[in-house]
């Protein structure tokens, strides 16, 4: 059940952030990583200097391109720096 008092409602840049600096937000296009759960219109929050695990979704700069990409799924023929990772995913539904 839900109890919409004041008492019991969160900041979500609190709750979501816990690197200020560090962190930023992307907005998604397209739906490449649907399969993820992240969808087309996602606002994707991103940590810098966290260190990626082998499960987590990043940043990926890939031959001079931005993209988001799982860990495992980087290749080490191609030219990748991991730049952030993702630490949340915030829906709009209307």
């Amino acid at each position: 059940m839900l109890n919409v008092d004041s008492e019991d409602t969160i900041d979500l840049e609190e709750y979501l952030i816990e690197n200020r600096p560090a962190t930023f937000s992307l907005l998604m296009k397209g739906n490449a990583m649907q399969d993820e759960g992240i969808l087309d219109g996602d606002l994707v929050i991103v940590e810098r200097g966290k260190t990626p695990k082998q499960r987590d979704i990043v940043v990926a700069e890939i031959d001079e391109e931005y993209q988001l990409k799982k860990m495992s799924s980087l290749k080490s023929n191609q030219k990748t720096t991991v730049v952030a990772v993702v630490v949340a995913i915030v829906r709009k539904y209307r």
